[in-house]
């Protein structure tokens, strides 16, 4: 199979399964591979339901409706019910995107998630654990009790039996292995000693989808999905190093567990490591951004991604949970994903995001700068990455001055600041300055996500028209020197946000006479 651009992921439950009034017909059954034909995606994974209890027909796992009557859950009702009215017309949801995917020319990887941490005989336990309990569980009490022990050879047989499934009977064109749901598969005490185990597993998936291959003449990529950080893979058992040095992967996704994304990511070992083994790398990204205008990403901002990753030597980006059903924007960005190249010379939105973590505790984001509070005497320094090859670009006389945008959270306009980039002052008098009292930012954050910065605040934006030879590609170092705080304003000040927009000569539509302002309430 040839090296892919973008990849889709369809967990087959909350934007499939959940969505179908029944009784499901074919037509519905085969929508996750539909609704993105024509766009940039050349895989498409979906989910074998929700983690150890399946929405196809498994003679070896656990299926939705088995072991349950009466359903509670108005939700997994339904889910239940598609399952039934598949059945009745003699398919299931798996065999129909498979094969649809086969007839529109889309590959289907089915995405196994390898760990689950439902108590034995709960809604969601899977075959295994209602027979076995606890004796196949890692057994840690409040941090891993009931997810799957893979130190036990049953666990690894039960998973490495519903792969042979979906590849032999299903004949599925390749497998996703997703090591990133409940991320825990040994006794903590233990990790470290049977990383080689967990080597042998992937392995043993290799060697089946080869078994496999060869009865059915025909080659089965292997892929994996694991977190973007080496150390936190370490963390928990997950040498991929090895993984790719052992000849066990094909292709590995790198899935970003922060809140909100970052244009200027850094995560190249990734690529790095995956190239240098004659594979490739994808990169998941988080799904929002803390932003006045937009609480997901906008296009601008995911070309500037697609140039960062592009640089870094990732083949291609990995989304998926994109607000259904897909409308314009959707498949707007499903086109222009696949072809980062073709966007070199697009306009773009380069943003920081700030730190995550409770917001008087630890952050969970080190790396990040902002917010960067404001103190006298000192000089705030601020790092933002751009990918764009901006010297060929003013090589060839088709850029435009670039435009620089700082977000002060309860700024005082009397305070005495200069701001410099690269170095070079950029005068006040030459800002375009607003302000708003009350301004709520769009991000909409779910369960336990927090984040350092606030939802709502008194806003000052300074943006600066900045020279075409300013902006480097690489990092662009951006300073404010606090020369003097008004002494009568006592409240902190902090830099709370920093973009870069780079524009080109572009062929682009004349402007009309009306520009959408922000309602400073949200949406």
């Amino acid at each position: 199979m040839k090296k892919l651009r973008l990849i889709y992921y369809n967990d087959g439950h909350h934007f499939h399964a959940k969505r179908i009034e029944p009784p499901a017909s074919i037509h519905m059954l085969q929508w996750p591979v539909d609704e993105v034909v024509g766009t940039g995606v050349d895989l498409l994974v979906l989910g074998l339901g929700y983690a150890d209890v399946y929405f196809h027909e498994s003679k070896v796992g656990r299926v939705v409706g088995q072991m349950k009557e009466v359903w509670e859950s108005y939700i997994d009702w339904r889910i239940m019910r598609m399952v039934e009215s598949a059945r009745e017309l003699g398919t299931d949801q798996l065999r129909e995107v498979i094969g649809r995917g086969r007839e529109l020319g889309i590959p289907v990887f089915p995405s196994l998630k390898l760990q689950d941490s439902s108590p034995p005989r709960s809604e969601r336990c899977g075959r295994l654990k209602w027979e076995r309990g606890e004796e196949v569980c890692i057994g840690d009490e409040g941090r891993a009790q009931f997810c799957y022990d893979f130190a036990c050879e049953e666990v690894q047989q039960d998973k490495l039996a519903v792969l042979r499934e979906v590849l032999e009977e299903y004949r599925a064109d390749g497998i996703e292995l997703d090591f990133t749901f409940d991320s825990f598969y040994f006794k903590k005490t233990e990790v470290k000693k049977n990383i080689p185990l967990m080597n042998r597993f992937v392995a043993r998936v290799r060697e089946l989808a080869e078994e496999i291959g060869q009865k059915q003449e025909r080659e089965i990529p292997i892929m994996a999905r694991v977190h973007v950080k080496r150390e936190d893979n370490l963390a928990i058992g997950l040498d991929v190093d090895a993984w790719f040095g052992e000849g066990s992967l094909d292709w590995v996704v790198g899935q970003d567990g922060n809140i909100l994304t970052e244009t200027g990511v850094q995560a190249g070992w990734l690529p790095e490591m995956a190239n240098a083994a004659g594979g490739a790398a994808y990169y998941r990204p988080p799904r929002r951004v803390y932003d006045e205008r937009v609480g997901l990403p906008s296009i601008e901002m995911y070309r500037a991604l697609g140039q960062t990753l592009q640089w870094q030597g990732y083949a291609g980006m990995y989304h998926g949970y994109l607000p259904w059903p897909l409308a314009e924007r959707e498949y707007q960005i499903l086109r222009e994903l696949a072809f980062p190249e073709v966007q070199a010379r697009r306009d773009k939105r380069y943003v920081l995001q700030p730190r995550e973590g409770e917001p008087d505790g630890q952050t969970t984001t080190p790396e990040r700068l902002l917010p960067t509070v404001l103190e006298e005497g000192k000089t705030a320094a601020i790092d933002i990455w751009v990918a764009d090859d901006v010297d060929n670009a003013r090589q060839d006389g088709e850029m435009r001055r670039p435009v620089l945008t700082i977000r002060f959270s309860f700024f005082c306009i009397e305070d005495e600041i200069e701001i410099r980039f690269n170095g070079r002052t950029l005068a006040r008098e030459e800002a375009e300055i607003s302000d708003e009292r009350a301004l709520t930012m769009q991000v909409a954050l779910a369960g336990g996500m927090q984040i350092q910065a606030p939802l709502g605040m008194s806003t000052h934006w300074f943006r600066y028209r900045l020279e075409i030879g300013d902006l480097k590609q690489g990092n662009n170092r951006l300073e404010v020197v606090v020369e003097k705080l008004d002494p009568k304003a006592g409240f902190i000040r902090s830099v709370n946000g920093v973009e870069i927009l780079t524009r080109y000569r572009d062929f682009v539509r004349p402007e009309g006479l009306e520009t959408e302002r922000v309602d400073p309430r949200g949406g």
